[in-house]
């Protein structure tokens, strides 16, 4: 491993300059390539500041674009590279594409080449970055949404530990996550020592996990009154289904939407578009990509329910397709629209505008 803190020794150039960078917690694999695309460098070092800022040195007066992948690492690399005058961006994993021979071969080496190499060709879109605050301010909403995620897999194994053991609730109590049915999950409904011990230590936990998403909604409600999010979250609550929580997730999770410039950009990464599989005279279109943001994509879907209740127009788009293909596909037909007509809406400042259906 290369000690770039020490290492002074420069390559001299003045030309365009891509570098793939695969990043570990500890380690960073580096390959350089120009743009002839012949190899440059290729080396590891430590993943710290000092080390970045020798390499980058080290290749002196070119213009690099850096690439790595979007994950656990965050953003601190990228902004080392961009204070060192990189022209950097993260990739989403999902667009990086692996190459495939006869043998499955992955290494640091070849993973930072790709990533190097497809930087060149143009291949690879950026990830949207935040500033400091918002990624913060996001936090909040997918911490929300990793409770809720936690709270639902605890009830579903109480419900089949009782389904196991052959306990039931009481008729009035059946499929009823109630306090009073909580209270009777607590009140040892087995008769077994140690299965009610455990069945009230999940319990616990799903009253623990009440509080903190409780505390978590009401830091989003704090949020939404700020000035930093009123206005645009007042244009999201227009559309109906769209509340205080989800008009927060939405406006975290797709951030600037002026940085999409055509629909079908915008439909791409929410990954609400077919998949297509085409050779020759053949074509195949399949389900939506799902390639894009999930959270995002989730939540339109479930407020599209709400929304062909009460829109007249949204309504006839739904029952056109599901008489064709479904009411999975027309749900989320009706989702991509409600995205485009969203991006009109915070694009355009413009508050959603329906027919209602009557009531």
């Amino acid at each position: 491993m290369r000690n770039y803190k020490l290492d002074n020794d420069g390559i001299a150039t003045t030309r365009k300059l891509w570098m793939g960078i695969d990043a570990h917690k500890r380690t960073l694999h580096v390959t350089v390539i120009d743009e002839d695309g012949d190899l440059v460098l290729s080396e590891s070092l430590p993943h710290a500041k000092e080390h970045v800022v020798g390499l980058v040195r080290r290749l002196e007066d070119a213009e690099i674009v850096a690439v790595y992948e979007a994950g656990p690492t965050g953003y601190k690399l990228l902004k080392w590279l961009e204070e060192l005058g990189c022209d950097a961006f993260m990739a989403p994993p999902t667009h990086v594409r692996q190459k495939k021979g006869g043998k499955k071969i992955k290494t640091d080496e070849r993973d930072s080449y790709d990533l190097a190499e497809q930087a060149r060709a143009g291949m690879l879109p950026a990830v949207h970055a935040l500033d400091e605050e918002t990624y913060c301010e996001r936090q909040v909403v997918r911490t929300r949404g990793q409770l809720v995620k936690h709270r639902s897999q605890l009830k579903a194994q109480i419900k089949s530990l009782l389904l196991f053991h052959g306990v039931s609730a009481p008729d009035e109590l059946k499929a009823n996550w109630s306090k009073q049915y909580l209270r009777w999950l607590q009140e040892r409904p087995t008769g077994n020592e140690n299965l009610d011990l455990a069945i009230e230590a999940m319990v616990g936990v799903i009253y623990s996990l009440d509080k903190q998403i409780k505390r978590m909604e009401a830091r989003l409600r704090q949020m939404e009154e700020t000035q930093k999010w009123a206005d645009q979250a007042e244009l999201l609550r227009s559309v109906p289904g769209i509340g205080a929580l989800t008009a927060m997730l939405l406006l975290l999770e797709l951030g600037d939407v002026s940085r999409f410039e055509r629909c079908e950009e915008f439909s791409s990464w929410l990954g609400l578009v077919p998949g297509e599989w085409s050779s020759g005279d053949g074509q195949n279109k399949g389900s939506i990509t799902r390639a894009g943001n999930k959270r995002a994509r989730s939540a339109l879907v479930e407020s599209s329910w709400t929304l062909i209740s009460k829109d007249a127009g949204k309504r006839a788009v739904y029952e056109r397709i599901k008489a064709k293909s479904g009411a999975g596909v027309a749900i989320v037909a009706v989702a991509r629209r409600l995205a485009l007509a969203i991006r009109a809406m915070l694009r355009d400042h413009k508050m959603y505008e329906y027919d209602a259906l009557p009531a």
